[in-house]
């Protein structure tokens, strides 16, 4: 037996293979995904919920992605833990943003009287309107 012969019959080659079976799966499941995607906005959820469930979802199809086509799946420990802290740094802006809404967004939206915000230039007389300056010629 030649050397290519036996090569070519090594199983530590076969890892170099693509799995066409795990390709069609992720491709099968991100169609999946894409449709459920479709049918959830025209459910017409309120605006948070359905923001919420379109991450979510868009989430899932970006891990699906990210571990079998980056080949993030058999990767070695560190790339992803690195990818871990990312994505937890990530969720903790979101979450950040979303409490800032909350907490301050009726506070910022509530209409007040510009006269309860300043007494103090509420008794203040209105300045004089200004005067105009040399007009130009009427056109006839």
């Amino acid at each position: 037996m030649s050397k290519q012969t036996a090569a070519a019959h090594d199983p530590a080659h076969d890892e170099h293979r693509p799995n066409v079976k795990l390709y069609i799966g992720v491709f099968a499941a991100l169609l999946f995904f894409t449709g459920l995607t479709v049918a959830v906005s025209r459910l017409h959820l309120p605006r948070p919920q359905a923001i919420a469930l379109g991450l979510t979802i868009a989430g899932i199809k970006a891990a699906l992605v990210a571990a079998v086509f980056m080949h993030l799946w058999g990767e070695k420990k560190l790339i992803p833990k690195i990818l871990i802290g990312v994505a937890i740094f990530a969720v903790t802006l979101v979450v950040i943003d979303v409490l800032d809404g909350i907490w301050l967004t009726p506070q910022d939206t509530s209409r007040m009287a510009v006269a309860d915000q300043h007494p103090d230039e509420s008794a203040a007389e209105p300045p004089a309107p200004a005067k105009p300056t040399a007009a130009a010629p009427e056109a006839k």
